[in-house]
């Protein structure tokens, strides 16, 4: 055996590096699945919880809206509208179907919701009219005036209408970061969920028993 390696001592050497690498990669992989499953544990408490919500707010009275915790009742409205438009067969028509204040709920939820992952501009590059404009209508109505102003800046760097208009990107990086650290200090769905208390008769609802939530 002692002399098997000492002539083929290159051969060991080749199977420890095989060795080493197995189960380097076995270890990686090991790792790749714990992500991914911590992903899909996320992704899955994510549903449950906007299922929850959904549920809960399904049924809209005016006792119900006054009684709610403001930012869940943002949440959960909006959620309402989201899975309405994902379920419809044209979206620009339900879009155009909703009452004024509940078009400015869905378009704040959407800047809120995307600009969590996504800087404010991404939000405004991906997005458009009539989207974008209600927006910053919607940042204007429920957000303080400080982050209104932010909002309204960044949508005039893309308005297509405003000849003025101009993408420079240092511009743009001191919006995102003056509008970041603003959501960073605020919990903008309480403030949300207050415009819904006052604007309560436009958003009280029954879902019928059949309705698919």
């Amino acid at each position: 055996m002692l002399e098997n390696m000492k002539e083929y001592w290159y051969l060991y050497l080749v199977l420890l590096g095989l060795i080493a690498l197995t189960a380097f990669v076995v270890k990686k992989a090991a790792e790749a699945s714990k992500r991914t499953h911590g992903r899909n544990q996320a992704l899955l408490a994510k549903a449950k919880r906007e299922k929850e919500l959904r549920d809960a707010y399904a049924n809209l009275t005016e006792e119900v809206i006054a009684a709610a915790p403001a930012d869940t009742l943002f949440e959960g409205v909006a959620l309402i509208l989201e899975n309405q438009c994902q379920r419809s067969s044209d979206v620009n028509a339900f879009y155009r179907g909703l009452n004024r204040p509940q078009q400015l709920i869905y378009a704040a939820y959407y800047l809120l919701t995307d600009t969590k992952e996504a800087a404010l501009s991404a939000f405004f590059r991906r997005s458009a009219q009539p989207l974008t404009g209600d927006a910053a209508e919607a940042a204007a109505e429920m957000l303080d005036p400080r982050t209104a102003e932010i909002v309204k800046n960044m949508f005039d760097c893309f308005d297509e209408d405003n000849e003025s208009a101009s993408v420079i990107p240092e511009v743009l990086d001191k919006l995102d970061e003056r509008f970041s650290a603003q959501v960073s200090q605020n919990n903008f769905y309480i403030s949300c969920g207050e415009y819904i208390k006052k604007n309560s008769t436009f958003f009280v609802r029954t879902v019928d028993s059949t309705e698919e939530k």
